[in-house]
């Protein structure tokens, strides 16, 4: 091996630490910012985007490639399981179809986007000793609702962004690459004493330049191009763990909304965990509807969504995690190589 030759392996290998010393300053890498109730976290070409202002929340993934999804938080709607399968149909959204009211009927749905919210402030985590940047917070709580018969509903939206891996009560997270939101509701004008409240989210793809594709939590393709609407399936619990999830993406790229099967409900001052299922509609348009169904409640309950990728972050050296151990491998094969070339001219 000749003298250019070591040069520049030396140069590559010393370049390599440099980016692999830039890589590893995360908390350097990691903003926020608000504007109008629309919250951008921007973690190297990943972005995710929170919004409660004057419209439905919602909670948005994209990247600088122009991989990009939007879960819209759509409604509340209180229904009665006239089938017993624990999850919520279109059909079941008739209070009264077989019994008379007792009082005034009022609509069993809150649009979310009668609601108006308010943004708390950024609360940030670090590390004690280090000051390394662990964690950002932040609150969305209802001021006013703009519907007839739901003024003491209050919903609290509480979302974090965590840069390591984290397990809350069971619910793991991904660091750096998911946004988790809490959805806390209190004082729900229930009509009926034996009714459910599903909660819609509606999963939006953004970018038609990918070739989209929809798995349930357990693997199976959802028909995003068919307006089933009124034909609501249910999703079965994959019975592994907390945390369950619909993947979309495509060959490329992969991310996620994800959702506990389980809630915290309040009771007598105390808290338990009740089961939370999903059923599942498309209209047709690439739009898909999911229903998170929770049991009766009578104080407070919480739960626990998120929305993420399972890719690595690219930093704006355009190297991801794997290809910065890849290079580092080559490199250290490199100084190898050269400290035996340079012993054996020794």
């Amino acid at each position: 091996m000749n003298h250019k030759t070591i040069k520049i392996t030396l140069g590559l290998a010393f370049l390599t630490l440099l980016v692999m010393t830039q890589v590893k300053a995360d908390d350097q890498d990691f903003l926020w910012e608000e504007n109008s109730n629309q919250v951008t976290f921007s973690y190297y070409d990943m972005h995710f985007i929170a919004k409660a202002g004057g419209q439905v929340p919602k909670f948005q993934f994209m990247t600088d490639a122009g991989f990009e999804y939007n879960v819209m938080f759509h409604s509340l709607t209180e229904y009665l399981d006239y089938n017993e399968d624990g999850v919520f149909q279109f059909n079941e959204t008739g209070l009264w179809k077989e019994d008379a009211p007792p009082g005034p009927v009022f609509s069993n749905t809150l649009p979310l986007s009668s609601v108006r919210f308010t943004f708390s402030g950024f609360e940030v985590d670090y590390e004690i000793g280090t000051e390394e940047l662990t964690a950002v917070h932040f609150n969305y709580t209802s001021e006013t609702i703009n519907a007839p018969n739901y003024g003491d509903f209050e919903i609290t939206i509480v979302v974090h962004l965590y840069l390591n891996d984290q397990d809350i009560d069971g619910y793991e997270l991904i660091g750096g690459q998911e946004m988790k939101f809490d959805v806390i509701m209190n004082n729900w004008p229930w009509q009926r004493e034996d009714t459910n409240l599903a909660m819609r989210f509606d999963i939006i793809p953004m970018n038609v330049a990918y070739n989209y594709r929809l798995n349930d939590t357990n693997g199976n393709p959802v028909n995003m191009n068919e307006n089933t609407t009124g034909y609501e399936n249910k999703i079965l619990n994959h019975g592994d763990g907390v945390k369950e999830q619909f993947s979309i993406g495509d060959e490329h790229y992969e991310g996620f909304f994800a959702y506990a099967n389980q809630a915290k409900y309040l009771i007598n001052n105390s808290y338990e965990y009740k089961q939370v299922n999903c059923s599942v509609s498309s209209q047709g348009d690439g739009t898909v509807q999911t229903y998170l169904s929770f049991e009766h409640f009578d104080d407070e309950v919480t739960y626990d969504p998120s929305v993420g990728t399972f890719e690595d972050p690219i930093s704006e050296t355009g190297f991801g995690t794997v290809e910065i151990i890849t290079i580092s491998t080559v490199s250290i094969l490199a100084i190898t190589l050269v400290g035996r070339t340079i012993k054996k001219k020794n």
